[in-house]
């Protein structure tokens, strides 16, 4: 595996692979190392064709290393609305295959967001998770073609915590192949997000280079919400080139 490391002007990590079984390992040591200690961590996961080569390697460590899955709470970051959770397609069923099943994780280790609850009741559920262990202690995120964080959207608000939404044009363009129209989604927001321990920053794929360079230049806009991040105390970014 090619990997160089640096640190920003900014102060954050950048780690940079140059394929993506390189990135997704990277990934996992990453979460190892930030994650240190014996207490239980509270993770909040992304989705999507990112993070899947990661899942696979740290679930392998996992389930070598039986008595590690407790040291991990796991949350997700949003969900789709308008559509069954049970559907293929929902962000609930790829953690299920990719994360609570695969590992047989009970129900006091992981707590995938509902799309069916009223969004008080579950902005209040979510709270009382992260109330638990008082913070994030780690925000695992992707990289949206126009900017996004989870479903905070460009021009969102980011002192929002935990709301719906209507998708941005770009990101439902993105979902044009899949069988059920999707058009809102649920996510945790940017000032829940910033209020995280540490945040870990995954990019992969292709024309996402605006929005980096925007994040890499200190360049905060509204338009690209992923610079919100650029005055987190603790953000390491990790690219596959």
């Amino acid at each position: 595996m090619n990997k160089s490391t640096k640190i920003s002007k900014n102060n954050f990590k950048v780690i940079q692979t140059q394929d993506y079984q390189g990135f997704s390992f990277a990934a996992f040591q990453e979460t190892l190392k930030l994650t240190k200690g014996s207490r239980q961590k509270l993770l909040v996961l992304p989705t999507g064709n990112t993070p899947t080569g990661f899942y696979q390697q740290f679930t392998d460590y996992l389930l070598k290393n039986s008595k590690e899955k407790n040291r991990f709470f796991f949350t997700n970051l949003d969900e789709y609305l308008g559509i069954p959770q049970n559907s293929k397609v929902s962000f609930q069923s790829y953690l299920k295959r990719n994360i609570s099943n695969k590992l047989n994780l009970p129900n006091r280790n992981f707590y995938w967001i509902n799309n069916k609850t009223p969004i008080e009741k579950e902005k209040s559920k979510v709270e009382s998770i992260i109330k638990k262990f008082k913070k994030i202690d780690l925000c695992i995120l992707g990289l949206g073609k126009n900017g996004h964080i989870a479903f905070n959207e460009p021009g969102c608000d980011w002192d929002l915590e935990f709301f719906d939404t209507p998708l941005h044009k770009i990101t439902k363009n993105d979902l044009r192949n899949i069988f059920i129209p999707i058009t809102h989604g649920r996510t945790l927001g940017i000032k829940k997000i910033l209020s995280a321990k540490k945040i870990l920053l995954l990019i992969s794929g292709k024309k996402k280079e605006i929005s980096l360079q925007k994040l890499l230049k200190k360049k905060v806009d509204k338009n690209f919400p992923v610079t919100s991040l650029i005055n987190h105390p603790n953000l390491t970014i990790i690219i596959q080139k």
